[in-house]
């Protein structure tokens, strides 16, 4: 099984919270309830992308818009599409996220693109080392724009509508200057961005290096499970979110420095990274702790009432909080059978 929250990401769709449809950002737009707040979220991902927008969001200059002559000649036929993944994320500071992603299948990259990331299994493994480990505490950290910081071999090509960008944006970065016949813009990739067959690989490359600089190493055996060479702290690395086992939160303290150095090319920290000191959230699992008793609950906070009303499941007049009817204790009887399965024709009205 898969987290609802993980499918709706998946189906780049939100769930409507009157209704419980599917809707994906073509038809947020449409819908007047919906329209201003996804409209301002792509606008915010399109300036994050690219160079900024006014008073909203400072760009990371992975994306430059560029007029259709100045793409190489031997790159046009590699011109790709974008699509708008839109997305409720609970745990995240902006939960209205929209996500520009490209389509790699259209991308011919003839180098090496896999990377591993942590499993569920690594993680379960991880939440039990810290109960194992006298005076361990369990922690995550989330670092932003992890994939659009890191530096591309080759720069990357896509094209996107004129109509689907907000008028701020348009007006912006005076794309209607740059589109060409067809109504499209050109934007040239330089650094890895969402889709792309090489973002993967680059981005987990550009994070490795910062931190085995700072004496951080990935296990050979288990794939996301990172330790210390010489400090007792571990943590599981699933893309962007560490899920930490710590004995002293100044080896805390050192893995965020490292994360958040200053980068020398414009004085700011390299990756923006937010705490959850008490580890309630990791990879869209809630959990809470109970050191003393060596006990942590994980949970998927509204997962049963969030596929209710997607499924416009409706309320029983008899609450049953199990997927089956209960069979009652029959005391005095040494063993407990279950009952037989009722495989009889169901009673049609005029039977009944």
């Amino acid at each position: 099984w898969y987290p609802l929250e993980f499918l709706y990401e998946f189906a780049n769709a939100v769930m409507a919270e009157d209704m419980g449809e599917m809707l994906e950002y073509r038809h947020l737009i449409k819908r007047p309830k919906y329209r201003d707040t996804w409209s301002k979220a792509f606008g915010k991902e399109i300036g994050q992308l690219a160079q900024g927008q006014k008073g909203v969001v400072e760009g990371t200059n992975a994306l430059f818009f560029i007029p259709l002559a100045d793409v190489p000649m031997d790159r046009k036929q590699n011109i790709t599409y974008a699509g708008i993944c839109a997305n409720y994320r609970e745990e995240k500071e902006d939960p209205n996220r929209i996500r520009i992603t490209l389509g790699g299948n259209l991308v011919n990259y003839p180098g090496n693109v896999g990377t591993g990331t942590a499993d569920m299994l690594t993680v379960k493994l991880l939440l039990n080392r810290v109960f194992s480990t006298p005076n361990a505490k369990f922690m995550s950290l989330d670092i932003s724009n992890f994939y659009l910081m890191a530096p591309m071999d080759r720069y990357e090509y896509v094209r996107k509508n004129l109509d689907d960008f907000p008028e701020d944006i348009i007006e912006e970065y005076k794309l209607r200057d740059i589109a060409d016949s067809n109504g499209c813009v050109i934007a040239e990739c330089r650094k890895c961005v969402y889709g792309l067959p090489r973002s993967g690989i680059s981005a987990n490359e550009y994070l490795e290096k910062r931190l085995n600089e700072h004496g951080y190493y990935q296990s050979n055996y288990t794939n996301g499970l990172w330790m210390h060479k010489t400090r007792p702290i571990q943590f599981a690395l699933a893309i962007d979110d560490f899920g930490i086992k710590y004995v002293n939160f100044e080896d805390v303290q050192h893995l965020k420095n490292a994360l958040t150095a200053i980068n020398p090319e414009n004085g700011k920290p390299m990756i923006d990274v937010t705490e959850d000191i008490k580890g309630e959230r990791f990879v869209g699992l809630h959990m809470d702790w109970e050191y003393n008793k060596r006990l942590v609950h994980v949970s998927i906070s509204g997962y049963v009432a969030t596929a209710l009303t997607r499924f416009q499941h409706p309320t029983p007049n008899k609450p049953q909080n199990q997927p089956y009817p209960h069979n009652p204790k029959k005391y005095g009887q040494t063993a407990q059978y279950a009952e037989p399965i009722d495989d009889s024709l169901a009673l049609d009205k005029g039977d009944k």
